[in-house]
Order: C-alpha cells, then structure tokens, then sequence
C-alpha cells in the first residue's frame, strides 16, 4: 500500500530515505529549516578556487560498502585523499613503564583498546594482532556491544578512559601521552562508551580496504546529485525554509505543525521521519514519548571546527604530507594543499585545521555570531589571521634554525622559502605570513542548528536497545509510524555509513 511520508530534515539522512521511499511509490514531503542550503553537515564551498570542506571530505568507500554503493549508483567521481597518521613527539617525557617505552600515542592508544578486547598486542604469530583486526566484521561488532566483557563487566557500561585506566591495560602517564600529544580522535576526556569507541577504533585500524578518498567536485555533489533524483520524481515534495514544531496522534495518522515564512502550516501523514541529530530533536521532546525523549540524551555530540586559510607564496611543496607540526598548535589535524604542479601560475596554497575539543574552543571564540552559524563564515574575524600567523611563523622559523632545520620528516620548506626567510627574525616572519593570507573561514559545527559535529555513544547505553525503539514507534497506539534516523543513533557514528544504516531500518519497517 502507498503512503504518506513527511520527513523532517535535509540533510544526508533525509534526502537518502527521500530517495528510496518515492523509488517504492510512495508520496513524499521533504522540509528542510535552512532557506537555501540543503545536505546538512556536507558543506562544500570554493576559496580562491580552491575546494574547502567544512563537514565531511575523506571516505573509506570498500569499508562504508553502502557509501560507496551509493556514490557508484549516483555517478560521482573520487579521487585519492591522504589521510593523518600519528604525529610523533619527543615532547613532553611521560614516566612510562617499560612496555610502553618507545610507543608513539597511536601505538599506545592501540594497545590500550587490544587489551581491553583480551588481546595480545606482542604475540608473535601475529604481531599488533593485525590479522585479527582485518578479520573482524559487522557481525563480530554487533557480537561485541552486547557480550564483551572487561574485568567481567560489560564494556558498553563503562567509559572509554575508565575502560583505559583498568588495571593490566594503560598507565596514567600512558593516558596524559595520548591526550595531550595524540593527534588523532582519542575523545578521552569525553569519556565515551568504552566498546562503541573501541569498535570505531579497530574499524580504523583495519588495513584490508582502508582506502581513503574524496570526491573530485565537492563532498556536496552528493547532495546535488540526490536532490536532482528527487526533483525528477513527480511523487516527492521538496519545501526549504520550513521548521517543524509538533506532531501529535491523530487517529492512526500523523497530525504535523511546521513553520514556513513565519507561518504554522499543518499537514497529515501516515509516517513521520525526523532526520535530524540530537540537537534539534531535543527541541521536539514535547511532541515525543517521555521514552523516546529521554532516550536522545543516550548519546554525546561533540563539537568539531575546521579553519581553512589560503595564502600567497606557500612555503610549503605539493607533496607535504598531512599533520607535520600538528602538534604545535591547537588543532588536531593539519592538512596542507597546493594546485597541481604546472597549474599554479597564481603561486597560492591552502592550510586545513581540523580541530576537536580542547582546541575547538581556542578558534570559535572569533566566531562572530554563534546563533547565526549556519554555515561557514568568511573572511569575518582578521584577529584568526594574527593567531595563525603567531603559530605558523615559529614552524617556519623551527625549520630553519636548530634540531629541526636538519629533519628529513615533517614540515620541509620550498627552496624558494629557505632563501626568503632565512635571514628573517621570527617577526619579519610573521607579519609576512599575516600579509600572505588572501582569504579564511571558520565552521564550527557544535552552533545551532546542528549542535555537534559527531557523535557517540554514552557510557552505560546499550546502543541497540535504543537503536530497536529509534526505528519506530507510536504516539498513542501501537502503529509505529515515528522513525528517529541519522548518524547520531547509528551503529557507526561519525560516518555516513551510519546515516544509511540508521534510515534502512526505519524504511524496512515502513515498507
């Protein structure tokens, strides 16, 4: 039978079950809040010509297999991408016991969670257990959130640095390396559920199909290409700058309230979908069963902030790898971009950080304004320009005199940029940094209307219990025709992966 579906929210989960629902027949309006943006957190915009992401830009299209599935079956083009590692760092010294002596702050947050699974980091027939690693599936994760056990309790009862801090796993010292030198997602002092962010750990430690790409046009030609499919389906509705505000029973059917230009308009459905993350359905908990309401607190949103920069005269070459210096500001990763050889007749490069919490908060207080953040601001706050002159100068200026001046690794200066700068002081330095910069922006994706940029599970939350209850449900009888979809209640947080799961199980259930 052919229904009624009113889905609430534009960004990926919503236009992706949009999709699939008029692909079965069915009748579908789609509203999205913000008047001319649709695709959510995928945010692509141009800088001097160059492509700035400010939601997601890298995929692991072989582990994503329903992503990747996806873009093939919407024709969109990617490219390699080169991804973090580790950025290692001789300082500050940790007083570590002798196994974890000579580990960087990736191998030992590895070693943390290989043992918190029961597994033997140094066993010999297969060292770093690499081989397990590769050898796990979603069958086998699914297996660990309800049965995995540390010290014979549940993991998904306890956080993830308690999880660290168990006797025989990590030192304390071991959890101060890699808080405050691992420029990577440690999410430590968020504490996460313990087997949630083990789980997304060994996914990315897998070596079998960790192949990173991004898209040539634009992580937002994703968005293109699935609001063209939804626009040629005479079945689907699409309506921007509309809000929703409450819903209600109404007989077996769905009685909806939204806003569209300042005014309430009312619509009747037989399903609802609400595709959207934690924050804005907070803002709904009224419209919800107690339940339902009190279960959106089941998982945390943390914020996530990129700052993208494009300069004159880059000093650094095409093929400068990811992270180098990272660790010398605040930020978590530092990605370094120059056009093609021979394509660069401009003679300008762009520089990516892509921060998390503690360094979140260091850029957004140069946020303008925060209720208004809707998508990134440009060129809004020159006070970002001093700082990242103030820290980018005293790499350049590392690179040429001292220790580093002679390092192979990390930051390698252009030959054209060890003769401009080599007779500089550190502030001739800086000001020409600062006067380089021809173009900036900041995203931070924690303001209204997203409230966080990832999210994760809370400890003591069994996921799949929440995730049973999210696919559908009932106002006031037992018609589940209420489906909560998105990556923040997914089996993969973080990833669209999970974005496509979480509406596969509210659209099975719709049928």
């Amino acid at each position: 039978m052919k229904k009624n579906i009113f889905i609430a929210g534009g960004g990926f989960s919503g236009l992706y079950s949009a999709i699939k629902l008029s692909e079965k027949g069915h009748k579908v309006t789609l509203i999205e809040a913000s008047p001319d943006r649709w695709g959510g957190r995928i945010e692509t915009s141009k800088m001097n010509g160059f492509i700035t992401e400010w939601g997601p830009m890298r995929f692991e299209t072989e582990l994503q297999p329903k992503f990747g599935k996806l873009i093939k079956d919407l024709n969109i083009e990617t490219i390699p991408f080169t991804g973090p590692k580790a950025n290692p760092s001789n300082y500050p010294q940790y007083d570590l016991p002798l196994e974890e002596q000579n580990l960087d702050s990736l191998e030992l947050l590895r070693r943390g969670i290989l043992l918190m699974m029961g597994k033997r980091p140094n066993n010999p027939m297969d060292y770093g257990c690499q081989k397990w690693i590769d050898s796990l599936t979603e069958v086998d994760y699914r297996i660990f959130r309800k049965e995995a056990l540390l010290n014979g309790r549940p993991m998904w009862d306890i956080g993830f640095w308690n999880a660290l801090s168990e006797e025989n796993i990590l030192s304390h010292q071991a959890l101060m390396k890699i808080r405050d030198t691992g420029t990577f997602y440690h999410m430590i002092p968020d504490n996460l559920n313990a087997i949630e962010w083990a789980i997304w750990w060994l996914r990315a430690f897998k070596t079998d199909g960790q192949i990173l790409a991004t898209i040539k046009k634009g992580t937002e030609e994703i968005t293109v290409q699935m609001l063209k499919r939804l626009e040629e389906s005479p079945n689907v509705t699409l309506i921007n700058d509309a809000k929703i505000t409450s819903f209600q029973d109404d007989g077996g059917t769905l009685a909806i309230n939204y806003l569209k230009n300042n005014e309430t308009q009312k619509a009747t459905t037989d399903h609802l979908i609400l595709a959207m993350p934690q924050h804005p359905l907070k803002k709904l908990s009224a419209s919800l069963p107690k339940e339902i309401a009190f279960s959106l607190d089941a998982v945390n949103g943390f914020s996530m902030t990129k700052i993208f920069f494009v300069l004159n005269n880059p000093w650094w070459g095409y093929d400068q790898t990811p992270q180098s210096r990272a660790d010398r500001m605040p930020t978590r990763e530092v990605h370094y971009f120059r056009r093609e050889e021979g394509q660069d007749s401009d003679n300008q490069g762009m520089i990516l950080l892509y921060t998390d919490k503690p360094a979140t908060e260091f850029w957004n207080c140069y946020i303008k304004d925060k209720s208004k953040h809707d998508r990134a601001e440009i060129n809004e706050n020159d006070n970002i320009k001093i700082q990242f002159a103030n820290f980018m100068s005293k790499e350049v200026f590392r690179s040429l005199h001292g220790n580093e001046a002679i390092s192979k690794v990390g930051l390698k200066l252009t030959k054209e940029a060890l003769i401009q700068y080599s007779d500089m002081s550190l502030k001739d330095i800086k000001e020409d940094i600062y006067a380089s910069i021809v173009s900036y922006g900041i995203r931070d994706w924690s303001c209204t209307p997203y409230g966080a940029g990832n999210h994760c599970w809370r400890p003591g939350v069994k996921s799949w219990e929440v995730q049973e209850k999210f696919k559908g449900f009932s106002l006031a009888n037992d018609v589940k025709n209420v489906h909560i979809v998105g990556e923040a209640y997914s089996d993969y947080t973080g990833f669209i992966e999970g974005a496509i799961n979480s509406s596969d199980w509210a659209l099975d259930l719709i049928g």
